[in-house]
């Protein structure tokens, strides 16, 4: 085993979208779309649901803003991003959110129980 670790920022996510955010465009004039996926999560014998932000960009975030409905299954890859900020009350604030690289959906699979 190499003493060289390779860093790596992967995630996988599958699960109910639970809200979409409309699209809009950042200052350069690149399309972003925001939507939520609910996924079933256990640790420690205990089950609850998480809620992930995932960002879509460019062309991307212009097909899903129009195709994501809430309560579509849907299967995410992408990387983790994640800043620290003070808002403007002053309070620091740390998000993490998935930037997504490939995004599929069925809204067949939509009834499945999580």
């Amino acid at each position: 085993m190499s003493s060289h670790l390779t860093e790596m920022n992967q995630v996988c996510l599958s699960g109910k979208v639970s809200r979409v955010s409309p699209l809009r465009y950042a200052p350069a004039g690149t399309p972003i779309s925001e939507f939520i996926v609910a996924v079933q999560q256990s640790h420690l014998e205990v089950t609850n649901m998480g809620y992930f932000e995932v960002v879509l960009t460019g062309d991307m975030a212009e097909k899903w803003s129009r195709e994501l409905k809430i309560g579509m299954w849907v299967d995410v890859k992408g990387e983790l991003w994640s800043r620290a900020f003070l808002n403007r009350q002053g309070t620091k604030i740390n998000e993490t959110k998935v930037l997504a690289k490939e995004i599929g959906g069925t809204l067949g699979r939509e009834n499945k129980k999580i």
